[in-house]
């Protein structure tokens, strides 16, 4: 078989997977890095403007989510009934501009951005939500009020 023949079997078998709803790992990033117990461990929010939160808010700081391959769920499920099945997280090549002041916050100069794409539900303000990682393993989550939340994973 030549190179090209082995090549265009592969991108076959992977679009045919990708069909039959199986797609590929993140690369350098497997889903699996994501799911577990997260606990909210910071807020910040845009020094401009009014702000309905302020950094750091009560209201979200120490709320628990959880992460499966199933489904984005918070332990104990807020007024907005945010819950969504069946993520897929996908890098995005550039980090969107408008989270970039809270993210610097929060300690994450340089994350990599992931949008997630839900077979049903809702999660926070928009319809494909963007969760970012840091280099230290923490997440960063944009929220509703322009809120951006940290996220760090609880053990267990």
């Amino acid at each position: 078989m030549t190179k090209w023949e082995k090549l265009r079997s592969a991108s076959a078998a992977m679009l045919v997977g990708m069909a039959a709803g199986m797609h590929p790992a993140i690369a350098g990033e497997p889903q699996s890095s994501f799911t577990g117990h997260w606990r909210v461990a910071r807020v910040a929010v845009s020094d401009l403007g009014v702000q309905a939160l302020v950094d750091d808010d009560p209201s979200l700081m120490g709320k628990r989510l959880t992460f499966t391959s199933a489904r984005l769920a918070w332990d104990q499920t807020p007024s907005t009934g945010d819950v969504r099945a069946g993520p897929d997280f996908q890098p995005l090549e550039r980090l969107p501009s408008d989270a970039q002041p809270e993210l610097r916050k929060l300690g994450m100069h340089r994350p990599v951005a992931y949008v997630v794409h839900c077979q049903t539900g809702t999660w926070g303000p928009g319809r494909d939500p963007v969760i970012y990682r840091g280099a230290a393993g923490a997440l960063a989550l944009p929220w509703y009020d322009g809120a951006v939340m940290m996220l760090v994973r609880e053990p267990g």
